[in-house]
């Protein structure tokens, strides 16, 4: 009789368990239910991507000033030869027909004559060559140009839809950071914006990650208190506070931007990341910034 009431225990247990498995995997996901380290991964790859289209862009941007002079130079080339042959066709309607009989047979023999005749005959064919050569070198420069303009114009659209898809993703990222903790520093700011001074304030970026990682903990409970100057003053943490470098940021001593990113991501609820842990350098975490790695 046991043994019967335990398979019947047993079967009803299994069958919980598959009814909540079913009614788990029905739910709707929520911004809770993020995976959050693959959207900071997809954001950090998006900007990494940006960093690179940037470069290619400001290469592209000083080969079409290239482009563009090389071509206003042969603009420039082909107007002056025109002009000149302006002036050397001018100065031959100016002789007139006398002028060339005198030109041409004002000469002591026959062979001078014929010298002189060649002799017109060169400038005029040199002078023709030369305007069909700056004519094709100003069209070959301005290929190039309309060349180089078009590719600008194809990494700027890819840079727009980088930027959107940053956007996106940012959006997420923040209607996560909505649903956690955000609180009013204070009095209390001065001295959280100098601890995340002194681990981090080479930019906004690297401030943001810092302060993200401190509200990660206040999120969590489980690093040392339930706010973010408990959680920086927590024994075995921040170095930045136990070994006392952050004293000498105190009093505003650090940029703006550091206390930028503490009000955005204290009181605006925006985080950069997901982790709880970072140490200097490149090799500890599975995300960098700020000449931190995170995990």
């Amino acid at each position: 009789m046991k043994h019967h009431h335990f398979f019947k225990y047993k079967w009803g247990a299994c069958l919980l368990a598959v009814l909540t498995m079913f009614v788990m995997i029905s739910m709707p996901v929520h911004a809770d239910d993020v995976d959050l380290v693959a959207l900071t991964d997809s954001i950090n790859q998006l900007n990494d991507q940006i960093g690179k289209l940037g470069t290619q862009m400001n290469e592209t941007n000083q080969e079409l000033a290239d482009k563009t002079a090389e071509y206003l130079q042969a603009k420039s080339e082909l107007k002056a030869q025109r002009k000149t042959m302006a002036k050397r066709v001018r100065a031959m309607y100016m002789m007139g027909n006398d002028g060339y009989m005198e030109f041409l047979f004002g000469s002591d023999n026959i062979g001078e004559i014929f010298s002189n005749l060649d002799g017109m005959h060169n400038i005029v064919r040199a002078d023709n060559d030369r305007l069909s050569q700056y004519i094709e070198t100003a069209a070959q420069a301005k290929a190039a140009k309309d060349s180089i303009e078009k590719q600008r114009q194809e990494l700027v659209k890819q840079q727009n839809q980088l930027n959107a898809k940053v956007a996106e993703e940012q959006k997420k990222l923040q209607e996560y950071a909505a649903n956690h903790n955000t609180s009013d520093p204070g009095d209390q700011l001065d001295f959280i914006c100098a601890v995340v001074a002194a681990e981090c304030n080479s930019s906004y970026e690297g401030s943001l990650a810092v302060i993200s990682c401190v509200m990660n903990r206040v999120d969590s409970g489980k690093w040392g208190g339930k706010d973010a100057v408990s959680v920086l003053k927590a024994p075995g943490q921040f170095a930045a506070y136990l070994d006392g470098p952050y004293k000498k940021y105190l009093g505003g001593k650090y940029p703006d931007y550091v206390k930028q990113a503490v009000i955005d991501c204290m009181m605006g609820g925006k985080r950069s990341h997901p982790y709880q842990s970072f140490r200097s350098g490149s090799t500890y975490g599975v995300w960098n910034c700020g000449g931190n790695s995170y995990r």
